[in-house]
């Protein structure tokens, strides 16, 4: 706390600029540099949330700041110095899309961020391009899309061109570009209300009381949607009244249903979002064994358990892929929330369509089918077994499931209904971005039959 005082605290901008640099060039998660800058220093409100837009804004529009750093400079971005083309793009960024910043602000910070961190030539080359940009802004637009469409789409929606391609494959183009325009959208703020220590009608009045304004999402009971005041939530959320998390992230939860007194088994369960979710439905009245495989984040799924008032989840370190036969028909219920390539969650998660190549996809499926075996063997008779992603991936999804259930016949799906006009077919259902304006994921519900 010391060191922290008296630390000069950096600015938006500079901190924006270190962040950017992590993700980008050292594969850093774009939430936890956040979460990590913004505990190291006391930012104040408005620059609290520079930082957030300008990191998440060139996160999402990084395609495009490319191109129009390619039309404004003969030198290649490849050869270019990864530092010059992240401050390019901060600079580039607050002039395109933050008409409140005044356009010599934008540049004159710019350059005096490189002024610390880069040589003299570099300096004049990052304030002559702004400055040319501000000269030849009226040019700088994209061509027209029939010259090539591919290209277009990828610099229009900010998506690799390859995942464009997977997505109009597996979905059509118009459905493809429902589903990257909804995934460039800010994310809303999203939270399930801790029922253990208070009924949804109790924490809506603590919200008013707090001038926070909230909606309730019609399909889910227990979630809200923060409309105004996010920023106020917070200590909320510290006293465990509520928890923070995608309506789509609890879908798989709900699907499965678990009831109070039943033995649930959560397989890939860090941070322990969904697992603390099935306590609080089971009314912390039963068991709930949560597995990882990373022993520090056994600490984050006991730290979320203890702060919601939840003592039914015990939670170990554990390789969920390799058999464990003392638990072989133990569980009535299993979620296996399957580790996956992250498709569906671009918009909160900006960094993985920069992070991730096409060759990638094909890690995943090995490893949940995998998964899948082991969590077959954990369900009792008559039980009921959950697999879901937060992935737009039918080989990681549709696939996977009908695959498992070829070489699984004790298994059989069940349908479910979410809301009206959203069931699944064949135990199947696939949420898109839009749906419910939140994440993209995959839920299917597998019942083993008591015959078996």
């Amino acid at each position: 706390m010391i060191r922290s005082i008296n630390k000069p605290v950096p600015s938006a901008r500079k901190l924006a600029y270190q962040a950017l640099y992590e993700i980008l060039e050292k594969k850093a998660y774009a939430n936890l540099t956040l979460q990590h800058m913004m505990r190291e220093y006391p930012l104040s409100g408005p620059e609290s949330r520079l930082l957030t837009e300008l990191v998440y804004g060139v996160l999402r529009k990084y395609n495009y700041l490319l191109y129009v750093i390619s039309r404004l400079s003969n030198y290649s971005l490849k050869k270019m110095h990864p530092s010059v083309r992240i401050l390019l793009c901060l600079g580039l960024y607050q002039l395109l899309y933050l008409s409140r910043i005044p356009e010599s602000a934008a540049v004159n910070e710019t350059v005096k961020i490189a002024k610390k961190i880069t040589h003299r030539g570099n300096v004049g080359f990052i304030n002559g391009l702004l400055r040319g940009y501000l000269r030849k802004k009226e040019e700088i637009t994209l061509f027209p899309r029939e010259e090539n469409p591919l290209l277009y789409d990828s610099l229009y929606w900010n998506e690799p061109e390859w995942l464009i391609r997977k997505w109009q494959s597996a979905y059509g183009e118009e459905e493809a570009c429902r589903i990257m325009k909804s995934l460039n959208e800010t994310p809303r703020l999203t939270v399930r209300v801790n029922t253990l220590k208070n009924s949804r009608e109790e924490f809506l009045s603590l919200l008013a009381e707090k001038k926070i304004k909230a909606e309730p999402a019609l399909w889910q009971d227990d979630a809200l949607i923060i409309t105004e005041g996010a920023h106020d939530f917070w200590p909320l959320a510290e006293a465990g009244l509520a928890y923070v998390q995608s309506l789509s992230s609890m879908i798989p939860a709900r699907v499965l249903s678990p009831k109070a007194g039943e033995m649930v088994l959560d397989m890939c369960a860090a941070p322990g979002s969904k697992t603390t979710q099935m306590a609080e439905t089971m009314e912390n009245r039963g068991s709930i064994d949560a597995w990882d495989l990373y022993p520090h984040k056994i600490s984050l799924i006991k730290n979320n358990a203890k702060k919601l008032g939840i003592s039914i989840i015990h939670a170990g370190a554990r390789d969920s892929s390799k058999p464990f036969p003392a638990l072989y028909g133990k569980y009535d219920k299993v979620l296996l929330d399957a580790p996956c390539s992250g498709l569906g969650v671009l918009s909160h998660k900006p960094e993985i369509r920069w992070h991730r190549k096409e060759e990638d996809l094909n890690d995943f499926p090995p490893l949940q089918e995998s998964l899948l075996s082991c969590a077959a063997s954990y369900v009792k008779k008559g039980g009921t077994l959950v697999y879901s992603t937060c992935t737009l991936n039918p080989a990681e999804n549709e696939d996977m499931v009908r695959r498992f259930l070829a070489c699984h016949r004790e298994f059989k799906p069940v349908d479910f209904t979410l809301y009206e006009g959203k069931s699944s077919k064949e135990g199947m259902m696939t949420i898109l971005p839009y749906e419910l304006q939140s994440d993209g994921f995959f839920v299917a519900r597998l019942q083993k039959q008591s015959f078996c």
